[in-house]
């Protein structure tokens, strides 16, 4: 036999490698994946239990009637709606300029919900819409807050207790139900410290922690408050081996993404001030330097006392208990963090600077793990051994030379105020909660709003324009509504708008609002004069919202409001505001002058209105619009809207 017969022979003997087909390289992931689920969860098949008993709970309260508690009380739900109605149907950031009060990636969630749920066609109302993403939200991040406990080395107890006081407290049903762009960032940001504490000490985890972190810049700008606390933690749970690579990729992903929208800004040419349009400059400036301030927190006429007043009157015990559990915690090392960031929240209210009225929503979760966090720390452990996911000692060893017994009765003194502590506020807070839950189970204070919008479209049927705000704005353009329906701040503090109504109040036919308080008034003129010679056609709510119809001179309500006027004729034509929203400020013309005939959802069709995202009502007034801290509006982009006083926690 020659040489290449017995090489020919040896290759016939050996095994050939078979390829993978994707069909097997997929089975194969999905072994490995369902291994790795089945590793966890016997891992954490206590917690998981735990959580199988919470979240329930936590689902039937904050789901049972969140589309009507609370009420439509602040227009900043339904700005929010209609910027993620205009991203999904317009691919534009906002239904009006954008002008960078806020990063955009909160209602960008929203669209991608809507989008995926076919949200605002199928739900009530845009802002119910909305609200579902909020319900999701809430119960992901109550999760995170559980395993944010148990990685700082609270006991499955504790950690529950955290997440049920989190949750169940009437300051998170009112806030956290709310389209707020406080619960998107909070949300993101909890991820980024449960990335950050992870015992793994990966670099993996490391970035995971920046890219969160970044997602909740894009959600809320102000949580790079909590950014130190962040790496704080991250070092605190650092590796020494991989420490430069976790620091590495830590900060190139959290600038990485946070640097998008300085690029999005210049690539604008938005990003420095100048002639004709907005900028991210002018922006940053006034939210930290030109705000109108609230005034101070210790001045009973201040809107920053009417603020945090209203916090208290929804629930005195979380924030407050969590305030006083922090300071003790700062001689913890593992509770260090979030108990100095607490405080630091703390802090920042007593500044003479503005006071947003969601502000409480990030520190609801610090204040749930500092309260929790004390009585974990206060009950000894049994048996000693040093756990927790920091590496510390947990245990009690108990000093050398003290007496046995001695030990023993610190011991128990320790353990019944432990039980005592609890027991007290278990039923101190059902006492408290108990009602206000009741209230938030069963009380529809967003009837009104709904209604109004349902009688308005089955009622109102000619194409008169109508001026509203932005709860209702959304659901007449999903509904056809044409032409577009204004938002009331619009037409007197954007230009673009305003010039689409010559004959000003003479122009508007009909308005779909609460009565604005008198400040609120002496910003918008032409709407002042448009409700001054206007008649109710319909009241929901005790007057919270009206549908009014505007009657110029020489003018009924039997008259169409095409033939209303002395300038009837000019009225019909499309300068005179029946028009569409398609240009850089929201309203043009529509070429012809024969209405609108473009289909809600069409690409081309329009844009939405904006807010300051920071809306807020007046406490004991009637409606919902909100009124003034005295900003001045700006030509060349959205009003900063000007409001008086602060939410209302009382109900309907």
């Amino acid at each position: 036999m020659t040489v290449p017969d017995v090489f020919d022979a040896l290759d016939e003997t050996l095994p050939r490698p078979v390829a993978s087909s994707p069909a097997a390289w997929a089975a194969d992931r999905a072994r490995l994946l369902s291994a790795w689920v089945a590793d966890g969860a016997r891992a954490h098949r206590r917690s998981l239990a735990l959580l199988a008993v919470l979240l329930p709970i936590v689902a039937v309260v904050h789901g049972v009637n969140f589309d009507g508690w609370p009420g439509r009380v602040t227009d900043d739900e339904g700005t929010y709606a209609a910027q993620a109605y205009s991203m999904q149907y317009w691919n534009r950031i906002a239904h009006y300029t954008y002008w960078y009060d806020h990063p955009f990636g909160g209602w960008l969630l929203i669209a991608i919900y809507t989008k995926l749920t076919d949200g605002f066609h199928r739900a009530a109302t845009a802002v119910t819409a909305a609200r579902e993403l909020m319900f999701l939200l809430h119960l992901v991040s109550c999760v995170l807050l559980y395993r944010l406990g148990r990685l700082l080395g609270l006991r499955r107890f504790f950690a529950g207790l955290a997440l049920l006081v989190f949750s169940l407290s009437p300051l998170a049903l009112w806030y956290q139900r709310m389209a707020f762009l406080d619960n998107i960032a909070v949300m993101w940001l909890l991820a980024a410290f449960v990335c950050a504490a992870s015992p793994r000490r990966s670099v993996a985890a490391a970035a995971l922690a920046g890219t969160f972190m970044a997602f909740s810049f894009w959600s809320k700008e102000t949580t790079l408050l909590f950014l130190p606390g962040l790496y704080v933690l991250l070092w605190q749970h650092r590796d020494s081996r991989n420490w430069r690579f976790v620091r590495r990729n830590f900060l190139g992903c959290l600038l990485g993404i946070c640097g998008i929208y300085i690029l999005y800004a210049a690539a604008k040419n938005e990003l420095f001030e100048g002639p004709g349009h907005v900028s991210l400059e002018w922006a940053v400036r006034w939210q930290l330097f030109d705000r109108a301030p609230s005034g101070s927190v210790l001045d009973t006429g201040s809107d920053t006392y009417n603020v945090v007043r209203s916090w208290l009157d929804l629930d005195p015990y979380l924030v407050l208990a969590g305030i006083a559990a922090a300071v003790p915690l700062l001689a913890l090392r593992r509770l260090r963090v979030v108990s100095a960031l607490l405080l630091l929240q703390f802090g920042f209210i007593f500044r003479n600077g503005y006071l947003p009225n969601p502000y409480v929503t990030a520190m609801l979760p610090f204040a749930a793990l500092c309260a929790a966090g004390l009585l974990d720390a206060a009950l000894p452990r049994t048996p000693l051994r040093v756990a927790g996911a920091d590496g510390e000692r947990d245990g009690d060893g108990g000093a050398r030379g003290v007496p046995g017994w001695l030990t023993a009765v610190w011991t128990g003194l320790r353990r019944g105020a432990v039980a005592v502590a609890v027991v007290g506020s278990v039923v101190t807070l059902a006492w408290d909660w108990t009602p206000k839950i009741h209230t938030a189970l069963t009380v529809d204070a967003s009837a009104p709003s709904r209604d109004a919008t349902r009688w308005f479209l089955a009622h109102i049927h000619d194409d008169g324009t109508v001026i509203t705000d932005d709860i209702a704005w959304t659901d007449l353009v999903v509904a056809g509504r044409r032409p577009l329906p204004v938002w009331f701040y619009k037409l007197d503090l954007d230009p673009e708008v305003r010039g689409h109504f010559p004959h000003g109040w003479k122009d508007v036919d009909y308005l779909m609002m609460g009565k604005p308080p008198d400040s609120v008034l002496a910003e918008v003129p032409i709407v002042a004069e448009a409700l001054h010679h206007s008649v109710v056609l319909k009241s929901f709510g005790n007057g919270e919202i009206e549908i009014r119809r505007v009657l110029p001179p020489g003018c009924r309500p039997d008259i169409p409001p095409a033939h209303c006027g002395p300038d009837a004729s000019q009225r019909l034509s499309p300068s005179a505001g029946a028009g569409d929203y398609n240009s850089d400020h929201g309203y043009a013309p529509v070429g012809g002058g024969q209405g609108p005939a473009v289909r809600v959802g069409d690409p081309g069709s329009g844009a939405a209105r904006p807010g300051d995202g920071d809306a807020q009502r007046p406490a004991g007034g009637s409606g919902r619009l909100g009124g003034g801290v005295g900003e001045s509006a700006r030509d060349s982009g959205d009003p900063l809207r000007r409001r008086d006083g602060v939410l209302s926690p009382g109900g309907p």
